[in-house]
């Protein structure tokens, strides 16, 4: 299925209104035509990480930490479920409601070790599927979960407004909501999505620990209420 419009994909792929046409009226991109717009799928050999969205969920760490190694994915199954987590959530984000501005997003093996060792705190990379399908130095995988995730806010907008939105009308497998005026942390799976929300509450200490949860429609319910 086409799942690009005609602006992301000339954003990916550096083109023209005129390229794109010719492309199409060429046979050479798949697309389909749905009312009076253009949806389409990449050519092979290009991905939707090259897209601004897929730039910043590989390189969110530049802001934060002092790393100087490139923060790529190794397997091909991790570049899947970004890609993934592009499609299925921060692109409809983005049409439906505003830039998504991420603050965590991928993780590499070297990029985990380096956070764990500068700053580990509110961190929990064998459980938050930033690693995606990673490995470590011992041959497993990082976050059993796999998946992909990312931490996102859009400017201005309550971040209930957010969790409403996807847990309504997304495919999404995990989604950590910590309060209006903070990120939310959302996740993919690419074969069993749980549609799980969990509401994450603070003593007044300052420590984080779960509160409600619900899955699949009664995620929708519980969203409702925020």
């Amino acid at each position: 299925m086409s799942e690009l419009t005609s602006t992301e994909t000339k954003t990916i792929l550096r083109i023209t209104d005129c390229q794109l046409m010719h492309l199409r009226t060429l046979g050479k991109i798949a697309f389909e035509k749905r009312g009076g717009s253009f949806f389409y799928s990449l050519p092979n050999g290009h991905s939707a990480l090259n897209h601004p969205l897929g730039n910043a969920l590989l390189n969110w760490h530049k802001k934060k930490h002092d790393f100087p190694k490139t923060n790529e994915p190794i397997k091909q199954k991790s570049k899947l479920a970004l890609e993934r987590l592009l499609y299925e959530v921060l692109l409809p984000v983005n049409r439906s409601l505003g830039n998504p501005i991420i603050t965590y997003g991928f993780t590499s093996f070297e990029l985990k070790k380096h956070i764990q060792k500068s700053s580990p705190s509110g961190t929990a990379p064998t459980l938050d599927q930033h690693s995606s399908y990673e490995i470590n130095s011992a041959g497993r995988q990082i976050c059993s979960r796999g998946g992909a995730a990312c931490d996102f806010y859009i400017e201005g907008l309550p971040t209930s407004n957010i969790v409403r939105f996807i847990t309504q009308k997304l495919n999404y497998d995990r989604i950590y909501y910590y309060g209006n005026k903070r990120p939310l942390h959302v996740s993919i799976h690419l074969t069993d999505p749980l549609k799980h929300l969990q509401i994450m509450c603070e003593s007044e200490n300052g420590r984080r620990y779960p509160g409600k949860k619900a899955f699949g429609d009664q995620a929708i319910i519980l969203a409702e209420g925020l």
